[in-house]
Parts: C-alpha cells; sequence; structure tokens
C-alpha cells in the first residue's frame, strides 16, 4: 500500500514539473476572455466593437408608419409629393453614458493629414465617426472597439465634423473605406469648406421618368448639433458582446414645415438640420 502511495505521489509531482501554464486572454471585457488561462498574454486580447442598426420609416399625416423605401412617394410639409433618391449624413464624437455617470468611449485612434495654411500637420484621434447611408428600411454599421460594461444610460454623439478633424487631407485617410476618405458621391468639399454634414438627394418630380436629383449639401461649422439619444430603461452592457445600439429614425421628421421646391438656402438647411436632431430615438441595446 506504502509503495502504491509512493508511486502515485511520484507520478503526480512529475506530472506538475511537467505542465506548462496555459497563456490567454485574461481581460473579462475581451471578446476572447479565457476563463482556463493561467497567465495573461502579451497582447492577444480582442474587443468587442460597437454596432449600430438604423431603422428608417416614414410617419404619414394620418399616423400610419411605413418603413423607408426609394420606391414610395412621400410628402414634404406642405403635402407636396417627391421621391428619395439617397439620404447620408456624418455623426461624431460617439461615446456610451453610463447610469453611473461615467463614459464609455472609442478605444482606437486615427492618424489624420490636416491641412493647415499651405502645409499639413498630422494628429492623432479618437477613431469614433460615423457615415450612415440611408437609402433603404434598415442600414447597419460595424464602428470600433470599446470595452463594454456598466449600464447603458444614453448615446452621445455629434451631427457633423468638428475641428480640426473637419479640414482632414482625405487622400491621406487609411483605410480607404474608412468614413473620413473619399467616398463615391463627394462628401467632402475640399480642405477650406471640409465635410459634407448630411447630403439629401430626392426627386421633386415622381413620374419614373425622373433622374435628376435636388442634392441638398450640409456643411460648415454652423450646422454642428450635439446630440443626446437616451434609453427609456437602461440597460446592461455584456463584458465580452459586441453591443447592438438600435436606432429608429423617423425621417418624416426631417420634412416637418420643409418646402421641397425651395431652392437650396442656408434657411433650408437650417430648418432640415433643426429637424433632423429630433428624429432619432434610441430604442434597444443588444449583444451579438
Amino acid at each position: 500500500m506504502r509503495k502504491l502511495f509512493a508511486l502515485t505521489l511520484l507520478f503526480t509531482l512529475v506530472c506538475a514539473a511537467c505542465y506548462e501554464p496555459v497563456e490567454g486572454c485574461l481581460n473579462p471585457r475581451a471578446a476572447n476572455f479565457d476563463l482556463d488561462a493561467d497567465e495573461a498574454c502579451g497582447d492577444c486580447c480582442v474587443f468587442p466593437k460597437l454596432k449600430i442598426r438604423f431603422e428608417n420609416y416614414w410617419t404619414a399625416s394620418n399616423g400610419t408608419v411605413s418603413s423607408l423605401s426609394p420606391d414610395s412617394i412621400y410628402y414634404d410639409g406642405l403635402d407636396q409629393p417627391f421621391r428619395f433618391k439617397r439620404i447620408r449624413f456624418y455623426w461624431s464624437e460617439l461615446e456610451l453614458e453610463l447610469t453611473s455617470g461615467s463614459r464609455l468611449s472609442l478605444t482606437d485612434s486615427i492618424e489624420l493629414a490636416i491641412a493647415q495654411g499651405g502645409d499639413t500637420t498630422l494628429i492623432s484621434t479618437l477613431d469614433n465617426f460615423l457615415l450612415a447611408d440611408i437609402d433603404r428600411a434598415t442600414r447597419n454599421l460595424t464602428l470600433k472597439t470599446l470595452e463594454p460594461t456598466g449600464f447603458l444610460a444614453a448615446l452621445n454623439a455629434q451631427f457633423g465634423i468638428p475641428d480640426p478633424v473637419n479640414r482632414t487631407v482625405t487622400a491621406s485617410v487609411v483605410p480607404t473605406n474608412h468614413p473620413l476618405a473619399p467616398q463615391i458621391g463627394s462628401m467632402n468639399l475640399g480642405a477650406e469648406l471640409g465635410y459634407v454634414f448630411a447630403k439629401i438627394e430626392l426627386y421633386r418630380d415622381t413620374i419614373s421618368t425622373d433622374t435628376v436629383p435636388l442634392v441638398l449639401q450640409v456643411f460648415g461649422t454652423q450646422f454642428l448639433r450635439p446630440l443626446r439619444l437616451p434609453l427609456a430603461t437602461p440597460a446592461y452592457l455584456a463584458e465580452g458582446f459586441n453591443p447592438l445600439l438600435v436606432i429608429e429614425n423617423d425621417i418624416s421628421r426631417w420634412f416637418q414645415g420643409v418646402n421641397v421646391r425651395q431652392s437650396d438656402t442656408t434657411a433650408l438647411k437650417l430648418q432640415f438640420v433643426n429637424n433632423l436632431t429630433q428624429s432619432f430615438t434610441l430604442r434597444a441595446v443588444l449583444a451579438e
């Protein structure tokens, strides 16, 4: 019996001596958190990404709600018919506001070449930009990384692109699919005028042969607007999962009191901007 015990003890000690600790991600906020790891890895943690889903719809004057469609006919504030082609807009400075009062920022940074006089300056800034392309009922966007924790109370952002980022030399932006990089159907008017905060393209004639849209471009620091989208009931941000924010966007609010037959004027742009900032509702947060 003693011999068996001694052999068992020897076997245990030999196995213990041969065991190699397992490296892995020990940060519980990471997507690849490894509960079985013994030692923290140097740089292996992969953090969740913030995702946003815009659910775009139109509320008719009789209260009927319908999903946005470029094939449908809508009516402006003066009951004049028109058709959509496309709506695009920029948000910046996105951050999550927690019930504790603290803020969760996106953690990635981006280097940008900023035009300054006849020269350029390289800056590093948080990569917290969003370009939404609203041409259908639902639009999903995947942004940069963050470390989810706590209870979400609201989403904070800014409509438009503030200085100095608004003076970015777009050709210098990498990767080329970044929101601030050159876009098909330009969303930037050069370093002097900067980014187009919102571009609204619509057909004022409802016949299908009308192929020349009215293009309204909103740009300039006077159109920057703060956004705060509170969540009706605070929701827990599950650690290690991608938080998906579901935002309802009532496009009919954009057109309240708007005359689509009017020329492109500063007054018309102000009307759109003041309307659109009231059109968004943070409806839910999901974990993916």
